[in-house]
């Protein structure tokens, strides 16, 4: 099925500039690793070299955070259906 997944500005350039892509899959891991074979090089923003959600990064269904902090792959179990749209965020601080 397919999801809309909304990308951060910092990964958009990964993505040939598009805010909005479509992806395969039935759970929010699927659809991540579907979005990671499609744009190559945006699984090093998004994971470290465990394959675990980086802390600075947020992934949210329909505007519903899940809480994936240290999420390694298989836990991001959370299924998704036709319409749903996935928004990943990465969290910015300054000063």
């Amino acid at each position: 099925m397919s999801i809309k997944v909304r990308l951060h500005p910092i990964l958009r350039n990964r993505a040939g500039g598009q805010e909005v892509v479509e992806v395969i899959g039935r759970t929010v891991g699927e659809c991540l690793e579907n979005l990671e074979s499609r744009f190559p090089g945006i699984k090093q923003k998004i994971r470290d070299n465990r394959g675990q959600l980086r802390p600075y990064c947020g992934i949210f269904i329909n505007s519903e955070f899940i809480d994936s902090e240290f999420a390694y792959p298989e836990e991001l179990t959370t299924p998704v259906k036709e319409g749903d749209q996935i928004d990943i965020e990465i969290f910015i601080a300054g000063g």
